[in-house]
C-alpha cells in the first residue's frame, strides 16, 4: 500500500492505470471506503449506473468487468465506449461536477461485484482528505488522454481512404463504437455521394438523385475502387435513414440486398 503525506507526494507518485483503486490509496482511506460502501452484485446486462440520472454513489468495481455505453436506444442497442476491468473506479465525474451521470455503465458478465459509496459519504471523505483529489484528477486526466488519442486517430482517418485497403464496414464500425458525428464523402469512377453519421449511427445518405437506403446501397455497390473521407465539420440538414437500426446491421442488410439484386440479374 502506498503512503502519502501531502499534495506534493501525491503529484509525484507513480500512477499505474492497471492497479486497483483501493491499492493506490493509503490503507486508512481504503478502509474508510470499504466500511462505508454498499456491496451490490450484477449479472451481465444489468445497469450499474444509468446515464442522465443523478449521481448517487462513487463506485469501485471489485470483481468482473463492466462496459461504459453510449446512448441506449429503445431497441436495447448501444455502442460500447470502453471496458472497465476489476479494480476500476467510476462515477466520480458526476459527483465532482455536480452533474447528471454522463454514460450508462452495464455489467459485462455475470457476478460483477461493485462497491457503492453514497455521494454524501464520499463528499465528506473528500472534504476531510483533499489530497486524494490529486489521484482522482490523474484518473480523469488518463481518460481524457485516451479520448484525445482517439480524436487524433480519427484525424488520421480523415485522409482519403481506399475501400481496397480499409473496407467501409470496418471504418463504419469504428465510427459507431466511438459515437462519431460527421459525414463520409464517397467517390468512385466520376460518381460521388455521402453517408452521414449521428453519434455513430447512419442518419442520411445521398448519391446523385438517390437518397436514403437506395443511396446507401448504391455507394456500397461500388466495391474496392471506392475512395472515402470523413469530415467531422459537415452534416446534412435532413435525416432520411431510420437510426433505430445499428450501423453494422444496416450495412449488412444493404450488402445482402445488393447481392440479391445482382443474383436476380444473372
Amino acid at each position: 500500500m502506498i503512503s502519502h503525506t501531502g499534495i506534493g507526494d501525491w503529484i509525484v507518485a507513480k500512477y499505474e492505470l492497471g492497479v486497483p483503486f483501493l491499492q493506490l490509496v493509503p490503507r486508512d482511506y481504503a478502509d474508510f471506503l470499504l466500511l462505508n460502501a454498499q456491496i451490490r452484485e450484477y449479472d451481465a446486462g444489468d445497469i450499474i449506473l444509468r446515464g442522465g440520472a443523478e449521481g448517487e454513489s462513487f463506485c469501485v468495481l471489485q470483481s468482473g468487468r463492466a462496459t461504459v455505453c453510449g446512448q441506449i436506444l429503445p431497441d436495447g442497442h448501444y455502442s460500447a465506449l470502453t471496458t472497465l476491468e476489476s479494480g476500476s473506479c467510476f462515477g466520480e465525474m458526476s459527483i465532482l461536477c455536480n452533474e447528471p451521470i454522463g454514460n450508462t455503465v452495464v455489467a459485462a458478465e455475470d457476478g460483477c461485484t461493485v462497491l457503492h459509496i453514497p455521494k454524501a459519504e464520499f463528499v465528506k471523505f473528500l472534504d476531510k482528505n483533499p489530497s486524494i483529489m490529486v489521484y482522482l484528477y490523474k484518473v480523469i486526466a488518463d481518460r481524457l488522454r485516451a479520448k484525445n488519442e482517439a480524436c487524433d486517430e480519427f484525424e488520421r482517418l480523415s485522409l482519403l481512404a481506399s475501400a481496397k485497403v480499409l473496407p467501409f464496414i470496418d471504418f463504419a464500425q469504428t465510427l459507431e463504437k466511438s459515437r462519431i458525428t460527421g459525414t463520409v464523402i464517397f467517390e468512385c469512377a466520376g460518381e460521388s455521394g455521402f453517408i452521414a453519421f449521428q453519434k455513430g449511427r447512419i442518419c442520411c445518405a445521398k448519391c446523385g438523385k438517390l437518397a436514403g437506403p437506395d443511396a446507401l446501397e448504391k455507394m456500397l455497390s461500388w466495391g474496392d475502387e471506392t475512395l472515402f473521407k470523413l469530415d467531422t465539420h459537415v452534416m446534412p440538414d435532413v435525416v432520411n435513414i431510420n437510426q433505430m437500426t445499428d450501423t453494422t446491421s444496416l450495412i449488412l442488410d444493404a450488402l445482402r440486398n445488393i447481392d440479391e439484386k445482382q443474383s436476380a440479374r444473372k
